[in-house]
């Protein structure tokens, strides 16, 4: 079996996000674990991937310039109903979580990151006491 042979054998995931650096990460971790990743940084670039071939799973981030993740997730299941979603946001609320599952995403996810405060900081920089 060719490379190509086994890329087509594996599941296919349309990862969609503005944020280059975390969605080659991503991208790379979903590879790892078996997937033919396809990404694109906005929605427009997201549906032309899905028009050219339906992904079975996509992870979307909610929040990118142009046309909104929500209308992407939108767009997904009405190119294929079976399309599996995850929607990713640092910016969550309870309509816009309600509205991703409604449209079809089965999954909702807040991504968030807290710095760690002075204290912790300076705890991690000292020797430990053993």
């Amino acid at each position: 079996m060719n490379a190509e042979q086994a890329a087509l054998e594996r599941p296919s995931l349309l990862l969609v996000d503005d944020d280059e650096i975390f969605g080659s990460v991503l991208a790379l971790a979903f590879e790892r674990r078996g997937y033919n990743v396809r990404v694109a940084l906005d929605s427009g670039q997201g549906i032309a991937l899905a028009r050219e071939d339906p992904p079975e799973f996509a992870v979307i981030d909610l929040r990118m310039p142009g046309a909104s993740g929500l209308e992407l997730v939108r767009a997904l299941k009405e190119l294929d109903e079976n399309t599996r979603i995850v929607m990713l946001t640092g910016y969550a609320s309870i309509a816009t979580a309600v509205e991703a599952i409604k449209l079809g995403a089965g999954h909702y996810l807040c991504l968030l990151y807290t710095s760690p405060s002075p204290r912790d900081r300076t705890r991690s920089r000292m020797p430990s006491s053993a």
